[in-house]
């Protein structure tokens, strides 16, 4: 039939527009399961998965592929199903196929860039990922990632091709206008139903959409979700997402009497008060430390370090607070852990926070921090201002780039010797953080030391040696300036990475880093102590060994303070919250406990005691200590009360019973 009788009988080209959408569709899910399978192939060391933990990945895996597939197809779905009929026309097609390949690609390109980032932070990436980066240039990174990776690289060039190939354009067919108009717009309506349901994971409309947090339930090990999820849905369901959420678990009179973030502080007066450094080394996990691991199958990558160590104070368990650098900027330096999103990127980052200068100058303390990446790199620059160190040093205030190691800033061992060289400017007492950066991926030392260290099992054991050597090299220079027999140390890695000894392939392990002090010339600072220390520890600590008197803010421990019962170390993992005590450690979802281990008889994690009714009293203790933690933690954050509030006392309450 010629167009002009099409148009004179009503008739008109229509598109039959549903096999060609199933397919692609189905296209679609083919993609995002051998994404996921990369996604495990490239972290496999990280996961322990048996058949039936398979099985669950997969039906977990399908529910999420659905829920980001109909997430990022909306738009074109509502453009191949549009009920007008000039949508037939081949430019408007093309636009549609354009639309299709070009977001899903994406889509499907973060799933496998996140393959890549995960060992760093151990969970999908979340949304936050844009503010955390915001003022940083990492097209370098990516370059170098994109050759590294060159097999994942194909892989994304592959799925273009994929997509664009295998994509499948509407057949073209003639029915009267009439029945198109009515087809059209309820393929319309059924296909937003269909995306309604696919987004909420279930066609049970008493429960609530799938989020992140529902990927455990699909697994037994909750490290095995992050299996389950995958990065665009991450992405999405957190964008413009509350960070923290209400819990109440406890009238205030209640959690006031087991937990509480304000404390009062009366340490003796000191006639001089010491100076303070803080050494916060990135990546400096225990696991390359021999004297944390000793089974260690060689020496280790931290031999200065590990000297130091044996001259210091040191405790059985040593942690991280977060799995980031900004995170232990936050817990160092305002004794703030990381709970469910970086605070520096988080919905809390503009409250207001009382950190270790702001205290430290009422007792006349000169404050400053040193960091050789760009100023203003992960707004740490911002954050520890705000933390009262008043000035800041970057590879700005370094002004030489001849050091520069053309990825993230300036070189540790000089950069060391200029902090030395400027903590020797500043008057006393003072108190200096520095944040090192060369043991930063892509792991590059100096080419004058290129055969000077062991290249070890992993590409980062080689730039930890080269850091620890930069270290000593400080430590040189330092204890032949008159500031430094009356000076105290804190020493922290900022997080663990990559790891690949079996006793650190779990969510303890996963935190562990050196934390310790060590002070030249005062024997209190010397020996080794039952216990644990978490880099949320330090600020009360030192405020106490300086002789502050007042209140404070902190959600760490006083190690001083040896009258007072001692909180555990928190953290946040797999969507749990995590608390370890000495021996034991919980992980509870915000409504359950839903893991207990007895660490110290089980190293390897292999036995979930939470169902033991031998140990209820054990696991309802920790309990109700976390409860009461988050609970301050969350309302504190969402009220803006991470300060002690002027004009009023509290008294002096154990933080935790």
């Amino acid at each position: 039939m010629s167009k002009t009788k099409e148009k004179k009988h009503g008739i008109i080209r229509r598109d039959a527009v549903w096999r060609p959408i199933a397919i692609n569709l189905l296209l679609l899910l083919v993609a995002y399961g051998l994404c996921r399978l990369a996604f495990w192939m490239e972290n496999r060391q990280l996961f322990a998965l048996d058949g039936r933990e398979v099985l669950g990945v997969l039906h977990g895996g399908f529910v999420f592929d659905m829920a980001a597939i109909a997430y990022t197809n909306a738009l074109y779905l509502v453009m191949v199903l549009l009920p007008l009929h000039w949508k037939e026309k081949p430019r408007w097609q093309l636009a549609s196929k354009v639309v299709f390949v070009a977001v899903n690609w994406l889509a499907l390109v973060a799933n496998l860039a996140d393959a890549v980032y995960f060992p760093f932070v151990k969970r999908r990436t979340t949304a936050s990922v844009f503010t955390e980066f915001a003022n940083d240039n990492l097209s370098d990174i990516f370059g170098i990632e994109l050759v590294n990776h060159w097999y994942l690289t194909l892989g994304a060039v592959a799925l273009l091709a994929a997509l664009w190939w295998g994509y499948r354009t509407p057949r073209i067919s003639t029915v009267p206008r009439g029945r198109y108009y009515m087809k059209t717009t309820a393929s319309l309506i059924l296909a937003a139903v269909a995306v309604f349901f696919g987004i909420r994971g279930s066609f049970d409309l008493e429960l609530r959409p799938i989020h992140n947090g529902i990927a455990k339930e699909f697994v037994r090990q909750p490290a095995n979700a992050a299996l389950v999820v995958n990065t665009p849905f991450s992405i999405i369901r957190t964008m413009g997402k509350k960070s923290y959420p209400d819990l109440r678990y406890f009238e205030e009179a209640e959690l006031e009497r087991i937990f509480t973030p304000e404390r009062e502080m009366n340490a003796p007066r000191r006639e001089k008060p010491d100076n303070i450094v803080v050494l916060v080394l990135e990546s400096f996990g225990s696991e390359y430390s021999k004297r944390l691991t000793p089974d260690r199958p060689d020496e280790g990558f931290m031999p200065f370090l590990d000297s130091l160590m044996a001259e210091g104070l040191t405790f059985d368990l040593s942690l991280a607070n977060g799995l980031k650098s900004i995170d232990a900027q936050v817990s160092t330096f305002a004794s703030i852990p990381m709970m469910i999103e970086p605070f520096m990127s988080s919905q809390a980052t503009m409250n207001r926070v009382d950190g270790m200068g702001h205290y430290l100058q009422t007792l006349g303390y000169e404050t400053a921090f040193f960091h050789g990446a760009d100023n203003g790199s992960l707004s740490i620059d911002g954050f520890v201002k705000s933390c009262g160190m008043e000035k800041y040093y970057g590879r700005t205030e370094y002004n030489n780039d001849e050091d520069w190691d053309h990825h993230w800033g300036i070189w540790d061992e000089p950069f060391l010797q200029f902090f030395g060289q400027q903590l020797g400017q500043m008057h006393e007492p003072f108190c200096a953080g520095v944040f090192t950066l060369t043991s930063h991926h892509p792991f590059q030392i100096p080419e004058a030391y290129r055969d000077s260290f062991p290249e070890g099992s992993l590409p980062i054991h080689r730039t930890i040696s080269y850091t620890d050597h930069s270290l000593r090299r400080f430590f040189e220079y330092a204890q032949k300036q008159p500031w430094f027999d009356h000076t105290l140390f804190a020493v922290t890695g900022d997080h663990t990475h990559v790891q690949n000894l079996p006793l650190s392939m779990n969510d303890l392990g996963m935190f562990k880093v050196p934390v310790f002090f060590y002070h030249p010339t005062d024997s209190t600072w010397r020996g080794h102590r039952q216990g644990i220390i978490q880099q949320i520890d330090l600020m009360p600590t030192i405020l106490h060994h300086v002789g502050y008197q007042g209140r404070y803010f902190a959600f760490g421990n006083d190690l001083l303070d040896e009258q007072t019962p001692r909180l555990g170390s928190i953290a946040y993992i797999h969507d749990l919250y995590q608390l370890t005590e000495v021996d034991w450690l919980l992980q509870f979802d915000g409504e359950r406990s839903t893991a207990l281990y007895h660490y110290s008889l089980d190293p390897y994690f292999q036995a979930n005691l939470v169902a033991d009714e031998s140990v209820a009293s054990q696991r309802e203790q920790m309990e109700r200590t976390t409860k009461a933690f988050i609970q301050q933690y969350m309302t504190r954050m969402n009220q803006n009360r991470l300060t002690v509030l002027d004009g009023q006392s509290s008294p002096r309450v154990s933080p935790a019973k």
